[in-house]
């Protein structure tokens, strides 16, 4: 059932965020700088993902608040700034979707982000907050703030978002889209792997599973299966493989525990990127122009590879079901097949199209906050109104209520009128038959 996977998506990430939080503020150097004194800071800069509770730093240390939004938009990151997430074109975190839904996708897309919207309110910021009072109390002056209302003194949000990638929505002043901020200009190669890609014949496709899942993590049996299916290519083969001694390697595969993959995407001789759907490796090989055959795992890879493989620059495979034959059929596919190559092009260069870098962006907008010591002006008052004035339910109502009182007064009149006119008449005939 679709719902039980989302809702425990959902049960992942705020579990994931709250032990990651609770791991972060017990580290000793983290509750050294809670119990310090008589330190100031210009800005916060924080992760916007799941660590409410780090919000409580801003509050001791008196100063403006900046975020990171890693994972992309969240519908909480436009509360914060002031917006109502207009649900019927954009689609919840969780969803591949579109702008243009159909009912049962608009209906599912409200269903999902209500629930999400009412258990963080009622859920998980509840724990966040339990988790703030536990580590700042008797530390800062004073009662603490509920994190929720720290969350309205955020002044900049920095999110992880392209306008080429995702679906427009509405923004404002203090939302910048920052996607490819990790991305560099490529350094040069170490000299054997400039030579390897330099030298390969038919080209290289190059492996990573990413920074946190490792290939050596994998069951023998399915490291040979990719080994079966990497020696029946053509082209040279480069796996990011965290152990030397993987057994018997064809004689097109290399394999090294670390490699440089912006400075490898970027070379003209990579032909295929095989990924896990991490999104700043997806961003990576869209930027690079490279096709890529991706084999999400867990959490936004999902996401990130449905959008893809419908930009037409990817396919995807399943991880669990995959055989050698498939491997090597959607390699040669994504080579032989220009059209995967022309779409991660095309995507590359909406992708490159920025008035500037978005770390000089970035860099500018964190300087600006600094500056002026906040910048509440890049939000919205909205942020701080309860929802009923917001979506003006106390005017409709008002209007509904002059609208009824103006049907309803002149028929009260018209009645007691009619009644006065009847007891009048009633007299009258009662004197005539006197």
């Amino acid at each position: 059932m679709r719902f039980a996977s989302d809702f425990q998506n959902l049960q992942m990430w705020w579990h994931v965020g709250l032990l990651t939080t609770e791991h972060a503020l017990n580290d000793p150097k983290v509750k050294s700088l809670i119990a310090s004194k008589n330190l100031d800071f210009d800005l916060m800069v924080m992760e916007q993902f799941f660590h409410e509770s780090f919000l409580m730093f801003a509050h001791k240390f008196k100063c403006p608040i900046a975020t990171l939004g890693t994972m992309g938009y969240a519908d909480n990151m436009d509360h914060t700034m002031g917006l109502l997430t207009p649900w019927a074109v954009i689609p919840h975190l969780l969803l591949s979707h579109t702008d243009q839904m159909s009912f049962t996708q608009r209906a599912y897309n409200t269903y999902l982000s209500l629930y999400d919207a009412v258990m963080r309110r009622w859920y998980y910021m509840p724990k966040m907050q339990e988790m703030a009072e536990r580590h700042f109390s008797g530390l800062i002056e004073g009662p603490l703030p509920h994190v929720r209302q720290l969350e309205k003194n955020i002044s900049l949000m920095l999110i992880n978002s392209h306008r080429s990638l995702d679906v427009p929505r509405p923004s404002m002043p203090g939302l910048i889209n920052v996607g490819g901020i990790h991305i560099k200009t490529p350094k040069p190669l170490p000299q054997d792997l400039q030579n390897y890609l330099d030298n390969s014949t038919h080209g290289v496709v190059y492996f990573s599973l990413g920074s946190y899942m490792k290939s050596i993590d994998m069951p023998k049996e399915k490291i040979n299966l990719i080994l079966s299916a990497f020696s029946q290519l053509k082209q040279d083969v480069l796996w990011k493989f965290e152990n030397s001694s993987v057994g018997h390697l064809p004689p097109n595969v290399k394999i090294q525990s670390w490699l440089p993959q912006n400075d490898i995407l970027a070379h003209p001789n990579v032909k295929v990127f095989i990924t896990h759907g991490g999104i700043f490796g997806t961003q990576e090989g869209i930027h690079w122009g490279v096709p890529m055959l991706s084999i999400p795992l867990y959490g936004d890879q999902h996401r990130n590879t449905i959008k893809s493989v419908r930009a037409g620059y990817a396919r995807t495979l399943n991880f669990g079901t995959m055989s050698s034959e498939d491997l090597v059929q959607n390699i040669k596919l994504l080579i032989s097949d220009p059209s995967y190559k022309q779409k991660a092009l095309d995507a590359s260069r909406k992708f490159r199209d920025n008035p500037l870098h978005p770390l000089d962006e970035a860099t500018f907008w964190m300087e600006y906050i600094a500056r002026h010591k906040g910048a509440p002006h890049l939000k919205s008052y909205g942020a701080y109104m309860p929802l009923y004035q917001y979506l003006l339910l106390d005017v409709f109502g008002c209007a509904l209520l002059v609208v009824i009182l103006a049907f309803w007064l002149p028929l009260k009149v018209l009645r007691l009128l009619g009644r006065l006119l009847q007891r009048k008449g009633a007299e009258v005939s009662r004197k005539k038959r006197q």
